[in-house]
């Protein structure tokens, strides 16, 4: 069975930090690039807690890093 919600590694946080940075968003950015209408999901993704599987994949591709499972 599939899980409903992802979270990402210490390592993959990190890395979309890097990237979070390089692009010199806000989080409200960000959301608007995913879609989104607040910033929660934003900073429970960076925060190592789930977020939708959805929401994970879409935030990972706006950042452009390759995803580790």
């Amino acid at each position: 069975m599939v899980k409903r919600s992802l979270q990402a590694s210490l390592t993959g946080i990190q890395e979309a930090k890097r990237a979070f940075s390089l692009k010199g968003w806000t989080q409200e950015n960000l959301a608007l690039e995913v879609d989104l209408k607040t910033r929660q999901p934003i900073w429970r993704f960076f925060s190592g807690r789930p977020v939708e599987r959805h929401t994970f994949i879409e935030i990972c591709s706006v950042l452009s890093w390759i995803l580790i499972y």
